[in-house]
Order: C-alpha cells, then sequence, then structure tokens
C-alpha cells in the first residue's frame, strides 16, 4: 500500500532542522545563546518565506531582550560556523542594507515539489526510497543520504522516520481542524428561537448610554450568540452593562483616559466578558485610575 502525504499545505508549521544543524549547534561554545539566536533567525525565515531575511541587530535586541554585544558575538560564532552569513546589498552602486543568509533551510521551492511516499514496512521485498521522494535540506542531502554506511539499516530507519512524520502531520492537521471548529461553534452553534432577546440587551445600553447601536447588526448578535454559547445568560449582560456604565460613564479627570469610547457591544459583549462580569464595583469612590491599573487595554480599537 502506497500513501502521499504533501508537506508544502502545513510548511508554514513546521521548523526542520536536520541532524548536521542541531549537532553543529549543540558543538558551540555557549551553545543555549547560538541555539536561540539561530532559531529566532529561522522563525523570521519562515515569515519573511525567504532565507535571506531583513533583521539588523535592533530587530533582535528588541524581539530577544538582549544587548547588542551578546547579539554580535552570538552572531559572529554562527557565522563562523557556517549557520549564518552576512549579505550585503547593493542598489545603483549604494549599499542597500544587510542581511542574513541562514543556511540549512527547506526552500519554498523544494517543499511545493516534495511527496514523501510511504509504503507498508511489512513487505521486505519494497525497493529502496528513490532520492527525489526525500526532503532535500541545502547540501546535507549528498551528506547524509546518498552513502549510507549500511543500506539496509539505512532504509529502515528512514522508513521510521517517515512514519513519524505522517504521524505529526496529522497531529498538526488534527489540531487545526479542532480549533478551527471550536471557534466556529462558538460563533455559529444554533441556539433556540426566542432564547436571545437581543431588543432588550441593546437596548439598555442604549438607554444607559444615550447611544443608538442596532440590535439587529450582525457582529452585535454575533458576540451576543458567542456569550450565550459560553453558558453565560441575560441577566448576566444587564449586569456587565450597568456596571461598566457606571465605572466608564463620567467625564475623565485630567490626565485620565475617557473610558466612555468602551461603552459599546464589540468591548463589553467581547472575550473580556467574563472579566468585566465578576469585577468587583462596591468601592463607591473607584476611579477610572483604579481600573486602568487593573485591567490590559492594549487590543482596545475605535471602529
Amino acid at each position: 500500500m502506497e500513501t502521499t502525504i504533501k508537506l508544502n499545505d502545513i510548511a508554514d508549521d513546521l521548523l526542520i532542522l536536520n541532524k548536521m544543524t542541531i549537532d553543529t549547534l549543540f558543538r558551540l561554545d555557549n551553545c543555549a545563546d547560538c541555539i536561540s539566536l539561530y532559531v529566532f533567525y529561522y522563525k523570521t525565515a519562515k515569515w519573511q518565506k525567504t532565507n535571506t531575511i531583513k533583521a539588523n541587530d535592533l530587530y533582535v535586541k528588541k524581539s530577544l531582550k538582549w544587548g547588542i554585544d551578546k547579539i554580535k558575538r552570538t552572531k559572529a560564532i554562527l557565522k563562523e560556523h557556517g549557520l549564518i552569513n552576512i549579505v550585503q546589498r547593493r542598489k545603483d552602486g549604494k549599499i542597500e542594507g544587510w542581511y542574513i543568509e541562514v543556511a540549512y533551510l527547506v526552500t519554498q521551492r523544494n517543499l511545493e515539489d516534495v511527496k514523501i511516499k510511504v509504503e507498508d514496512c511489512n513487505n521486505t521485498s519494497n525497493p529502496p526510497l528513490e532520492p527525489s521522494t526525500i526532503p532535500i535540506i541545502n547540501n546535507t542531502y549528498n551528506q547524509q543520504v546518498d552513502n549510507p554506511t549500511s543500506g539496509e539499516e539505512d532504509i529502515n530507519a528512514l522508513k521510521e522516520v517517515i512514519k513519524s512524520l505522517k504521524k505529526e502531520i496529522k497531529m498538526l492537521k488534527n489540531n487545526k481542524e479542532d480549533a478551527l471548529k471550536e471557534e466556529t461553534n462558538k460563533e455559529t452553534a444554533i441556539v433556540p428561537l426566542g432564547e436571545i432577546d437581543y431588543d432588550k440587551i441593546v437596548n439598555r445600553l442604549n438607554e444607559l448610554t444615550g447611544a443608538s447601536f442596532w440590535s439587529d447588526s450582525q457582529n452585535t448578535r454575533k458576540l451576543i450568540k458567542a456569550r450565550f454559547n459560553e453558558g453565560f445568560k441575560e441577566e448576566d449582560f444587564m449586569i456587565v452593562i450597568e456596571k461598566m456604565n457606571y465605572l466608564w460613564n463620567k467625564e475623565p479627570k485630567k490626565g485620565e483616559k475617557d473610558m466612555r469610547l468602551y461603552l459599546r457591544p464589540s468591548t463589553l459583549f467581547g472575550n473580556k466578558f467574563e472579566q468585566y462580569l465578576n469585577m468587583n464595583v462596591q468601592q463607591r469612590n473607584l476611579t477610572t485610575g483604579d481600573l486602568l491599573n487593573n485591567m490590559d487595554f492594549s487590543d482596545f480599537h475605535i471602529n
């Protein structure tokens, strides 16, 4: 029996390091820092979809929270051992920029062409795997596969590796599908007709804030339905609306953030709904400043 596994559809989820690369990294002085920096460059290469990346020292400093001297020392070690290369690009005779070339990457071109053929391992008459069916990782293929020390043992070992890779690919795909299914179910699950009184919820918000939000807005209904699907009830929405109106619907003091902007369905009925529901507002003198010290508004934006 023969099965074909296509890798290009999940290529962005995989960071592939061959054995030679790993062995080289572990032999380096201060290998922990070398591995960290190499993997960071590798991840950046996956994101930028090229193995010649734009990642200067200031960018690395901000991302890894390292000092410039540490970055330069570690980069020099990686360069010395051929794991990266510093590339200068010129345009019209002028230096356009400095780039990092990351070695031992599976290129996008390779991934589009790769198919791994997995044959039944119980069949001892299987022919050796064709070289074209094995992923090529820069120039390491010839060093690791082309000249096996013991043919039959190497073939069996490759089959085991391929079987493990097949399981990992299946697991990644299942995880993606499960996560997507769970998120979709939360937002689109069928709720019995008449169970959600959208008008009552939105009208209460409008009544307290003086706003004119539409109860038939698709986005608003989607958020309310998602919270109902999580187990919240109509009275929970009333509590959140009244509680946050009490906290936010006031003229800000000098230097304070104007929280009235966030008295809207996209904020109140979103992912922080439970946090708002359980917020303690018994202190009558609670200020907006007190609230800001205990909350993260980094993902808030004005529509």
